[in-house]
């Protein structure tokens, strides 16, 4: 693998809407077929995180400073914010990062709201090692029990289950659909008024 893989993926994380767990599978898919051994891809790819991560984290810090910025973090509601991060805020960066909503957001919340940057680097580091491992460690092992040709073949020789898949899925997407429109009785009946959205 060159550096510039590493630079793409850093430039993919910081700045495109793409999603960070489509990165890494294709970073480290990409990886594996090259021949690059898992150990030196996941840790190559730990530091990229980290410091795409403490990149967010950075942004959010240089825009405190902002004397606009300054002047709206005086309410108290975010003063109340502070203290629930500097409690809490550990367990909200660490677990961040397998919660594909929340993981770039809450490393900005975390440099807007001052959260203290040695704890954070800490936090960070130890996170992205787990994050970036647990990845590399799926799509390797995923890779040598499913290739691509072997589920290809299985579907050209037993079109069967294909088909089942396709009849689960529409059995489960009729079950959640019949699941809402009960629900939405229920609430009727509890309430006595139709529910309305």
């Amino acid at each position: 693998m060159d550096w510039m893989a590493f630079v793409r993926l850093a430039g993919g994380i910081m700045f495109t809407p793409l999603s960070d767990d489509v990165l890494m599978m294709g970073h480290v898919l990409f990886g594996v077929m090259e021949g690059t051994h898992p150990l030196k891809i996941w840790l190559m790819t730990w530091p990229v995180f980290v410091i795409a991560f403490t990149w967010f984290y950075l942004i959010a810090r240089f825009f405190r400073e902002v004397p606009f910025v300054k002047k709206i973090m005086k309410s108290r509601f975010l003063a109340q914010a502070e203290t629930i991060l500097e409690r809490r805020g550990g367990w909200a960066i660490g677990l961040s990062f397998f919660l594909p909503g929340v993981r770039h957001p809450i490393h900005y919340v975390a440099g807007l709201l001052n959260y203290p940057i040695g704890r954070y680097v800490a936090i960070n580091v130890v996170a992205a090692g787990v994050y970036t491992g647990v990845w590399t460690f799926l799509i390797v092992r995923i890779g040598k029990v499913v290739t691509w040709s072997s589920v290809m073949n299985g579907v050209t020789e037993n079109p069967m289950l294909l088909g089942l898949g396709l009849l689960g899925g529409v059995t489960l997407f009729g079950l959640l659909v019949w699941q809402h429109k009960r629900g939405r009785s229920l609430m009727m009946q509890v309430t006595g008024t139709p529910h309305t959205r």
